[in-house]
């Protein structure tokens, strides 16, 4: 734990100026457009009450607990609102987190040139991050607690009886799961881990971090779980996440790792490669786990670099474990960004895996290229953070065509929020509808899209939100329709005949039509 070396702080500050600079540069060069969820969040944070935001997050206008929202609030309201300036907060706490990263990896193992090479390739190469870390969503903060978190772990399994480690954990455990559901997952995982450890062990201190999970878990129920239940009826009957298929599984923790190209992974040729990232990463960790534990629990309790990889690998395929068991079980929440800080886990064990089996030579010359690396990967980080967009805005093309006297009713909260969000010049509309919502037929998302958007009209009086009772001749007797297929809604009103098509304007985006309707 004392392998600092005078090179180690430089490379921090260059990762966290690389992954922050290239970055919020590319948010001036790309699209703004805040997507659905960005909306949503964006509401909660901006609300001049910060009791009405908390009261807000529990209506069912979002399914996260209470942290992001209150320290992005204290944030916005502190130094601004702007939601450019909220996009930049979570692309610092990406950052930070991956310059922190690099540091603790660095005293466990390696070199800093090599670390800081395979840490910045890791992260530049894995999509997520891009999607994630500019978002104002609570990913970005839940990334950066956990790391503390597994780090509070890791020193836990030399000193488990230590109380100011114990101390810290509740504190991190509590905001892991006051960020994220999901925090829940990572405490089942890491406390089933030290069960284990101390079975093996034989070492009755290990039953201190495992009353301080206990403890954790009280304490968040004692705070939350009264809101939580209210949450989850937003869920109900279904969650708008599809149950995790064979194909889906493999594709959902693949997301969490390297790859030369996303984009390539959707053709068929090489849909192979999601399988091979995780049977390589199994792989590895058997191999590994079964030569390492030949040399017993003594070696293992001296040896940090393999109790972190040990750590990390457990908590990785245990929370992907949890997960799985719970959407085929109980309710699907099967997606990679709820995981994301097992990407934290994958880097180190590709990092351990790669000092296993080759000792880089020494190069202190090649420390003079490591700034030139450095614009190379951040501008490579730039370009790629350009083209992902979040919004779809292909209908925008569409809309401006039509007579601006008559509204425009979406069939998705995708849509109607960002358009109503952006200041759309064309009137939107969005019916809420629950009977067509809840058809077993339609989209799994449009009972949790019907909640949410209910909800924003109750807590916050957005305009265009329709009630089934209001939506009549008299309020709209002319109007358009941007109908799609995946979304069973205002064909119900056309087959009964209460409306009717009078025709259907040129729209070439796949799965839409856009129709001029009136009713009957």
């Amino acid at each position: 734990m004392n392998r600092i070396s005078t090179q180690t702080l430089p490379f921090s500050i260059g990762i966290f100026l690389i992954f922050s600079l290239s970055l919020i540069l590319s948010l001036f060069f790309k699209d703004h457009w805040l997507w659905m969820d960005e909306v949503l969040s964006y509401l909660l944070v901006s609300d001049p009450s910060l009791a009405h935001a908390n009261d807000a997050l529990v209506s069912g206008m979002d399914a996260n607990p209470p942290l992001f929202v209150n320290v992005y609030w204290i944030l916005g309201h502190a130094i601004s609102l702007d939601f450019q300036f909220l996009r930049m907060v979570s692309i610092v706490f990406f950052a930070l987190t991956m310059a922190l990263f690099f540091w603790y990896s660095t005293t466990l193992l390696g070199t800093p040139l090599f670390n800081f090479l395979l840490i910045t390739l890791i992260a530049a190469f894995t999509y997520l991050n891009l999607t994630l870390a500019t978002q104002v969503r609570s990913y970005a903060l839940f990334f950066l607690i956990s790391l503390p978190y597994f780090i509070v772990l890791h020193r836990l399994i030399a000193e488990p009886h230590n109380r100011r480690l114990l101390g810290l954990f509740v504190l991190l455990g509590l905001g892991l799961s006051l960020t994220h559901n999901f925090g829940l997952f990572y405490l089942a995982a890491s406390g089933a881990f030290f069960f284990l450890l101390w079975l093996w062990s034989r070492q009755a201190a290990y039953v201190w971090p495992m009353a301080a999970h206990l403890i954790t878990l009280l304490l968040w129920a004692a705070f939350w779980f009264t809101s939580f239940q209210i949450q989850t009826e937003a869920g109900k009957p279904h969650s708008w996440i599809p149950l995790p298929t064979w194909e889906s599984f493999f594709t959902t923790i693949g997301e969490l790792s390297p790859t030369l190209s996303y984009s390539l992974e959707q053709r068929s040729w090489f849909s192979f490669l999601p399988y091979l990232r995780f049977f390589a990463l199994a792989f590895l960790f058997v191999f590994i786990l079964r030569k390492k534990r030949r040399d017993g629990y003594a070696a293992f309790r001296t040896d940090a670099a393999f109790q972190f990889y040990l750590l990390s690998g457990f908590i990785y395929f245990s929370t992907i474990l949890i997960s799985l068991g719970v959407s085929l079980v109980h309710t699907s929440v099967f997606i990679s960004r709820y995981l994301w800080p097992n990407h934290l886990l994958v880097i180190f064990q590709l990092m351990y895996a790669f000092y296993q089996f080759y000792t880089p030579p020494k190069l202190s010359g090649w420390y003079r290229l490591a700034p030139l690396y450095a614009l190379l990967i951040g501008a490579f980080v730039f370009y790629q953070n350009r083209k992902i967009v979040h919004f779809p805005k292909g209908i925008l093309s569409y809309l401006p065509q039509l007579d601006p006297r008559y509204p425009v009713f979406v069939e998705t909260a995708d849509y109607f929020l960002p358009l109503w969000f952006h200041k759309f010049p064309q009137p939107v509309h969005y019916l809420i509808h629950w009977p067509t919502a809840a058809v077993p037929t339609n989209i799994l998302s449009a009972t949790v899209e019907h909640k949410i958007l209910k909800s924003v009209r109750d807590k916050y009086q957005v305009p265009g939100l329709t009630p089934a009772k209001e939506f009549t001749k008299a309020n709209f007797p002319h109007f358009y329709v941007v109908d799609e297929a995946s979304h069973y809604q205002m064909e119900n009103f056309i087959d009964s005949h209460q409306i009717k098509v009078v025709r259907q304007l040129p729209m070439d985006i796949n799965g839409h039509r856009l129709l001029e309707c009136t009713f009957n």
